[in-house]
């Protein structure tokens, strides 16, 4: 029994290959079919779009030079000159007009049809312009003369518009106009197929293969000669292919055929169809190739289910030893997912702690600022308090006397001393104060003059000139007044000890918008920074200044607290050698700086 089942079964399997095998056969052969008939479709489709462009541009050629002879025949001067049979003055008219139209030749000939004068130098003599003798009699008879000059095989053919110069209704002589069906050509060169413009008698005319220039199209019952292109029909399908010559032997091609009503003559594009068997083969291939990947399925499949049942229990095994690696990765994961979760947090804490340490050190800074600046500031507060006490003493004096007028002044000034110091104190108690978090639209000027006010002391030591370039009230940038206040003096401090020890020293600071931005330049003209301490300025530590003088965390500071409002600064070298620190930063709306 056994023995019968697996006979069955090996019987079942050789039946569907078989009939797998059918299939394949029938679906490649359906395949190749409508596959190279689309393929065919849409070259024709490629083929006719390329007719119509082409024969348009050939059209458009021959319309720009039809109207040339009857206008030329219009002129004063031309029928003067054909009259008169003056070859000089006709000859300039001719160089004049074959020069500004592009025309290949242009001939002014007389009643009788003689030559009077050409564009062309070497035509010469008063005899009977044999070449174009057609379109001359045709405009002898009063109409617009046309006719075609070919040339020897391969070579450029030419086209030759002919119109009558009539003068008081009677015709005295022609102008002719001859355009080289080479310049259609140059267009047509643009195209990947074979695009060629045939005369009635197939002859091919114009052509984007010089090799076929002159050559007559032959195909079906006309025999083949040297003068003869030989397209040799073939059908495929319910299309008509034609066979022609090229470097490597011969090539199919679809031809898409337009006639042109007005000159007698056809255009014809000769798209290559060869793509067209080679992707119908792909395609076939391909289909193939799909019918033995679900033959090798159905195989599977089958070969699949005998072996179902042998298979089973070693399976349920297979299950159950991957069910217990399933419990053991489980437990793995979920103690690295434990101890990721714990250096999270660890990592959380310890960036709390570096912000924290960060924003301290920037305080502490900010108070190291306010000490070093504390011996100064004290003479900021004596020197109004000496002058307040002279003030009262003199009000005092000047009251005694019953000079109250004279008190009140000396009282106003008081007064003017007392506004000062609460100034200098608020914005010491300003710049002392922790900053917040947020960052909100802040106005620039004003904070720098906080800034210069705060080094005032410093700046009248120094005796440099500090120039502030102020910039319009409505000039606010995002950020945060206290920390911006402290970036800019620190920026103002390093600019004043770089020009410590020179002849003329000058710090200048510069407040714009730009573009969204708003950019603050603090220039001075100290000795600059080398090459070599340009990629370390920003570092934590790093500075250049003496023991003792500097713990290099300033521009460290400024550079986390501006890319903390969305901007950068960055060293720039002015036109003249300064040294510029550039901070940008975001611009705010005026409307919003102002509600600040």
């Amino acid at each position: 029994m056994r023995l019968f089942h697996r006979l069955a079964a090996r019987r079942l399997i050789s039946l569907v290959l078989a009939g797998c095998l059918i299939v394949t056969l029938l679906v490649a052969w359906a395949t190749a079919h409508v596959a190279e008939r689309l393929f065919l479709n849409e070259i024709g489709t490629r083929a006719q779009a390329t007719l119509e462009l082409q024969s348009a541009a050939l059209d458009s050629l021959l319309d720009k030079y039809r109207i040339l002879p009857p206008i030329l025949a219009r002129r004063p001067d031309l029928v003067a000159l054909v009259r008169a049979g003056d070859r000089e003055a006709g000859q300039q008219i001719a160089v004049s007009a074959a020069g500004m139209t592009g025309a290949e030749e242009v001939r002014i000939l007389d009643a009788a049809g003689r030559l009077i004068a050409s564009s062309d130098f070497e035509a010469t003599g008063n005899a009977f312009d044999e070449e174009i003798v057609q379109a001359v009699n045709q405009a002898r008879q009063g109409r617009l003369g046309r006719q075609l000059l070919v040339t020897s095989p391969g070579q450029p053919a030419s086209y030759v518009f002919a119109a009558p110069v009539r003068f008081e209704r009677r015709i005295v002589g022609v102008v002719a106009a001859r355009v080289a069906l080479e310049r259609v050509e140059q267009a047509w060169a643009l195209a990947r197929d074979p695009v060629m413009a045939l005369d009635r008698t197939g002859r091919i005319v114009a052509s984007n293969r010089a090799a076929w220039r002159g050559l007559r199209l032959a195909g079906g019952s006309t025999r083949a000669g040297d003068d003869n292109l030989w397209a040799e029909p073939v059908i495929r399908g319910a299309r008509k292919l034609h066979s022609l010559p090229v470097a490597d032997g011969r090539r199919l091609y679809l031809r898409a055929e337009k006639p042109l009503a007005v000159l007698g003559w056809s255009v014809a594009v000769f798209a290559d169809a060869t793509a067209a068997s080679r992707e119908a083969a792909t395609a076939t291939a391909v289909a193939i190739l799909l019918c033995v990947i679900a033959s090798g399925v159905v195989w599977a499949l089958l070969e699949r289910r005998r072996q179902f049942v042998r298979h089973m229990r070693s399976q349920r095994a297979s299950a159950l030893r991957l069910e217990r690696r399933v419990r053991d990765r489980t437990r793995d994961l979920t103690k690295a997912n434990a101890r990721l979760a714990r250096e999270v947090a660890e990592r959380q804490a310890t960036e709390a702690a570096l912000r924290r340490a960060q924003d301290d050190l920037v305080q502490t800074a900010k108070l190291a600022t306010l000490g070093q600046m504390s011996a100064a500031l004290s003479h900021e507060f004596n020197q109004p308090l000496a002058i307040i006490r002279s003030h009262a003493d003199n009000a005092e004096i000047l009251l005694q006397r019953g000079r109250a007028d004279a008190a009140g002044e000396s009282l106003r000034k008081i007064a003017g001393m007392v506004d000062r110091m609460a100034r200098i104190s608020g914005t010491l108690k300003g710049f002392a104060r922790k900053p917040g978090k947020d960052v909100q639209p802040v106005p620039v000027g004003p904070v720098i003059d906080e800034a210069l006010m705060l080094l005032s002391p410093r700046i009248k030591r120094s005796d440099a000139e500090v120039r502030f370039n102020r910039p319009g009230a409505d000039l606010a940038a995002i950020g945060d007044h206290i920390r911006l206040e402290q970036v800019v003096m620190n920026l103002v401090g390093n600019a004043l000890d770089a020009v410590e020890g020179i002849a003329y020293p000058r710090v200048d600071i510069q407040a714009q918008a730009d573009d969204g931005e708003v950019i603050i330049r603090v220039a001075d003209n100290g000795t600059g920074v080398d090459a070599a301490t340009r990629d370390q300025i920003f570092d934590p530590f790093f500075t250049t200044k003496d023991v003792g003088k500097g713990l290099g965390l300033g521009l460290s500071i400024a550079d986390k607290i501006i890319r903390d409002f969305g901007g950068q600064i960055v060293l720039e070298d002015g036109e003249s050698g300064e040294t510029v620190f550039c901070i940008r930063l975001p611009r705010a709306r005026a409307r919003a700086a102002a509600a600040e």
